[in-house]
């Protein structure tokens, strides 16, 4: 999976996944892909395009940057190649929820999947009102969950930093 050159990152459900690669908006992104965690039969979430900010936690797959003006839009995909742009992507149902690190709903920011059934899918993450900024530190998180036809879902989390 790839995510935007114009990027910002994306997510899924709190700590269950490990690794993180995310970078600011505006700044310039090298392409690449990062492997998050495998998933059961299904294959495994692949977050790629950024670099992974040293600063991010690693239960997050990825750490994104977002203010008022700046969204965050990143590529995710489930594979069983490694790769998002080779192999066969079986679609899946995916949610997403914005929450603060405690697990409370925030409505100040809002995140978006589309298309809500697919393989890879498109991550936006943004602020609705202005938020405070968070001084470098994640303290809210997008939890995502990709759900197959049939068999186990998977999760993961994508930490937000505000400025």
């Amino acid at each position: 999976m790839r995510l935007f050159t114009s990027a910002l990152c994306t997510a899924v459900a709190v700590g269950l996944l490990a690794g993180c690669s995310g970078s600011n908006l505006g700044s310039s992104l090298p392409t690449g892909s990062q492997t998050v965690a495998p998933a059961a039969h299904s294959g495994m979430l692949l977050v790629s395009g950024v670099q992974r900010p040293q600063s991010c936690p690693g239960s997050y797959i990825t750490c994104v940057t977002i203010s008022k003006s700046t969204p965050a839009k990143t590529e995710i995909c489930i594979s069983t190649t490694g790769s998002c742009t080779s192999g066969s992507f079986p679609p899946f149902t995916w949610t997403q929820k914005i929450v603060t690190l405690k697990g409370k709903k925030f409505t100040s920011i809002v995140g978006s999947i589309k298309p809500k059934v697919g393989n890879p899918i498109e991550d936006s993450i943004k602020e609705k009102k202005k938020v405070k900024s968070s001084k470098g530190k994640v303290e809210y998180v997008q939890d995502i969950k990709a759900c197959p036809a049939s068999g186990s879902c998977q999760t993961g989390a994508v930490g937000i930093v505000t400025s």
